[in-house]
């Protein structure tokens, strides 16, 4: 702290070898405290088995996850039965190694500055065993802060409002947190009218999309690759185009026998959300068909590790189980993902 130039002194007496200066206290200012600026915000779910006394492990709860975000659903995320290391034990409870996370930013573009409201429910695969389930948050912010624990070892994080919800479950459970996002990245379609009916006019251009989509998969594959290697890289995965190129992974899978196919009209769902968004999928559950050629099963377990792993991703992100669709404020049908 500093005072200025002119800045008187009072008296100046020297105390035990010290030297102490009283300033005049109305020249000095306090510099404003530095806040926090959030980059992030972390969610942990885990369903899982109570543990025995003193375990290192406790055992996750089969079944699956399914992910909405202000209203729209985005995903289904399955959580297999398997081992998960206890964390920590404190007087609030364990931590569990998280079965489900999931970065805020990996929501976008559904994601928005100000209020946010992200739900998960969990659906296990038998409604009649007990178990617990545990439901973590936590803001990642842009500097650290040091603490001593209850121990007496300090602790350096970067994490600021923390939260957890623990308990015990048999069938369902559903969780929920409101939470603000100003690092979210502000799409043009935030600021459209929610869509409440839907237009014979809206379906066809919806279909119309959606046959495009389809279209992608097939020789010579350039507008698949094109349109991965646009796709945002703050979702969660980012591809390395060079290296999915070099193993043809597409064509990898045209040639097992894959095929992809738009629905027919008949067959697509849309749902309203309230908002811009539209969902759509099928009677089958994924929105789009898959007429494989007779023997593509065999053709596709047989196929290299890396190449299969590749396909495997590619092939989802360009037809994911179902998709999300936007009106704009120009009245235009575009496809979110």
């Amino acid at each position: 702290m500093q005072a200025t130039a002119d800045a008187g002194v009072r008296r100046r007496r020297t105390i035990t070898g010290f030297a102490l200066t009283l300033l005049a206290p109305v020249l000095f200012t306090t510099p404003a405290p530095v806040t926090a600026r959030p980059l992030n915000v972390e969610f942990k779910f885990t369903p899982y088995l109570p543990p025995a006394r003193d375990a290192e492990k406790v055992t996750t709860v089969e079944g699956v996850v399914e992910l909405e975000l202000n209203g729209v659903p985005m995903m289904d995320l399955p959580i297999e039965s398997k081992s998960a290391l206890l964390m920590d034990s404190s007087e609030e409870g364990i931590e569990v190694f998280p079965a489900v996370w999931i970065n805020a930013l990996e929501l976008q573009p559904l994601l928005r500055r100000g209020d946010n409201l992200l739900r998960l429910t969990f659906t296990p695969k038998s409604g009649t065993v007990p178990y617990r389930s545990q439901f973590r948050w936590a803001v990642i912010e842009d500097r650290t802060t040091t603490s001593t624990t209850a121990r007496g070892s300090e602790m350096t994080t970067n994490h600021g409002a923390e939260g957890r919800e623990d308990r015990g479950a048999r069938g369902p459970v559903a969780v929920q947190k409101a939470f603000q996002a100003p690092f979210a990245r502000v799409e043009p379609w935030h600021a459209a009218p929610a869509v409440t009916t839907l237009t014979p006019a809206d379906r066809a251009a919806i279909l119309e999309l959606l046959r495009a989509r389809a279209a992608l998969f097939s020789p010579d594959f350039e507008a698949a690759y094109r349109f991965l290697g646009r796709l945002p890289k703050d979702q969660g995965i980012t591809l390395d185009m060079p290296e999915v190129r070099r193993l043809g992974c597409l064509e990898a899978g045209y040639a097992t026998g894959m095929r992809v196919a738009a629905p027919a009209d008949a067959d697509l769902k849309l749902v309203t959300t309230g908002s811009p968004v539209v969902v759509a999928s099928g009677k089958e559950g994924f929105v789009m068909s898959f007429p494989h050629e007779p023997g593509m099963a065999e053709r596709y377990v047989a196929l290299p590790n890396d190449r299969g792993f590749c396909l495997a991703i590619t092939f989802n992100m360009l037809f994911p189980k179902r998709m999300l669709l936007v009106k704009g404020l120009d009245g235009q049908w575009q496809m979110l993902r």
